[in-house]
């Protein structure tokens, strides 16, 4: 009888261990990162006493960059400091240039777009300086990034004084006594600060989609876009303080830090890791490769961007009420001079563009005045002046409220041969205060022309200086010869608009753009 119930009770243990074992494999580790869950395609797993973990949710997290060679089937981790390589398969890994083993090798879970590569949390921890606690009640991992600088009030970062170290789970070892207190985040500069790569910050704020705003935020960042050429348009609601980017090389980088900023709970375009409040949008030219952005620090609140360049740049750093914009040039561009006045009677063919017309009004001001009513009168002002130089023969695109398309204006000078092209426009910036004056030039041929305009019609205007930028409009990037594009004022702003329609005022500009022209042309 007593071989029999203990038969019976060696199946009943046996099938309750099964059932407890079959449980928790079921249930998938969470991941964290400084304090935030980090959300994967593929969630972290424990196999044979290993855990793996998706490498590149977790090295974005930390502000590494992550590319993948589909054919060598390889993954390669950098951040200006370190550099990891690990192909799939292969049981070792190149860490800055030294070989390193892996007791178990990458892989591969999941088909298609859908698929992760996996690494060892162990390899994850030692080749990338994280510390690893297991929460084993809650099948939890978490990862913290080591503090670069002593916290200016130790222990108010939500921790409980937990040392974060303790064992890696499915590594043999028992997690700690306290297996069950989760320690807390806290600001830990990920990203080290000084190489400049985004992070997360072990931040729980940045507006956590929950409508949130941290306290201590006083600008909120909408909207991130960039104009293809070399501009990016960062727009804020509040008040926000830049200060210059860092300039930094291998990889060459700008970091720009916006303090006591978040994101707004509507931010366009969006984030690609949403619990760390990080995002990218990917370029597609010769100066940027992409442009990075996170809510970086939750002490203080501090939104950073980050311009992976394609090599050594220039930039201008433009600020107005709601609008940061940084415009990137490439440095190693041969900027050419002023052209040296040719000997004789060389007449130069200057085509004066009035943007917009008849149907297309462009932008409307404050008091419904139009955009193309201020270009065609300062063109038929500019015409005028002109016309009084012997050197010089104005063209213009329109001379009434006709509408010409873009394409046929850049064509136009192109025909003619022209010699320069001037576009002339007023700005808008719908629901803000926004002021200045900005010219804009599309090839490095035509920057001295740009720079040589805004400083004339700066002084005419005597607006805010919103800086010569470059961007991708039509009639200065389909045009052959040095082509600028004005924008006088906003339209949209009431004291900017009452300069644009003061008669002496159009008169000033006028002179303005026809004394930059001559300057340019040594007349």
């Amino acid at each position: 009888m007593k071989k029999v119930v203990l038969m019976l009770l060696f199946v009943v243990v046996t099938l309750s261990m099964f059932a407890t074992v079959s449980s928790a494999a079921s249930k998938a580790p969470k991941l964290f990162l400084n304090g935030l869950e980090l959300q994967s395609a593929s969630a972290p797993r424990i196999e044979k006493s290993t855990t793996f973990i998706p490498i590149r949710t977790v090295a974005e997290g930390m502000g590494f960059d992550v590319t993948w060679d589909k054919a060598a089937k390889k993954a390669v981790i950098h951040n200006g400091d370190s550099l990891i390589e690990l192909v799939v398969g292969s049981k070792s890994a190149q860490v800055n240039g030294s070989k390193v083993g892996l007791a178990t090798p990458a892989r591969i879970v999941g088909n298609g777009s859908a698929s992760t590569t996996m690494v060892p949390l162990r390899f994850v921890s030692e080749n990338m300086g994280l510390q690893v606690y297991y929460d084993a009640p809650a099948k939890s991992v978490y990862l913290f990034q080591p503090t670069v600088e002593e916290p200016t009030n130790p222990g108010s970062d939500g921790g409980n004084g937990t040392e974060p170290g303790g064992t890696l789970p499915g590594e043999g070892n028992p997690p700690p006594d306290n297996g069950n207190t989760t320690p807390g985040g806290g600001n830990t500069n990920p990203g080290g600060g000084s190489n400049g790569n985004t992070g997360n910050g072990g931040n729980t704020g940045g507006n956590t989609g929950t409508g949130t705003v941290p306290p201590d935020a006083q600008a909120l960042i909408t909207s991130i876009d960039y104009d293809g050429i070399g501009t990016t348009n960062i727009a804020y609601e509040g008040i926000a303080s830049v200060g210059e980017p860092q300039i930094l090389t291998n990889p060459d980088r700008l970091v720009l830090d916006i303090p006591a900023a978040a994101f707004k709970e509507t931010f366009s375009p969006g984030f690609t890791a949403t619990t760390a409040k990080m995002g990218e949008l990917v370029t597609e030219g010769p100066l940027l490769t992409k442009v990075r952005y996170s809510y970086y620090s939750d002490k203080p609140s501090t939104v950073r961007i980050v311009w992976d360049l394609q090599g050594a740049a220039q930039y201008t750093v433009t600020k107005t009420e709601g609008l940061i914009q940084l415009s990137i040039t490439n440095a190693l561009e041969q900027i050419p001079p002023n052209p040296t006045t040719p000997s004789g009677d060389k007449i130069f063919k200057v085509v004066i563009d009035a943007g917009h017309g008849q149907q297309d009004p462009g932008t409307s001001g404050a008091t419904g005045k139009t955009e193309k009513s201020f270009n065609l009168a300062i063109a038929l002002k500019v015409n005028e002046l002109l016309k009084k130089e012997p050197r010089i023969q104005p063209i213009l695109t329109r001379s009434d409220d006709t509408f010409v398309t873009l394409d046929e204006r850049a064509a136009m000078a192109n025909r003619l041969n022209a010699d320069l092209f001037l576009s002339i426009h007023a700005n808008a910036l719908k629901g803000s205060s926004a002021s200045g004056t900005e010219t804009y030039y599309n090839r490095s041929d035509s920057k001295t022309f740009a720079d040589i305009i805004h400083k004339h019609l700066l002084g005419a205007t005597d607006l805010p200086d919103r800086k010569v930028k470059t961007a991708g409009f039509v009639v200065i990037k389909k045009t052959k010869m040095p082509a600028v594009l004005t924008e006088s004022g906003f339209l949209t702003n009431a004291k900017d608009e009452a300069v644009l329609f003061n008669e002496t005022k159009q008169n000033e500009i006028a002179q303005a753009l026809v004394n930059g022209i001559k300057e340019y042309l040594n007349l």
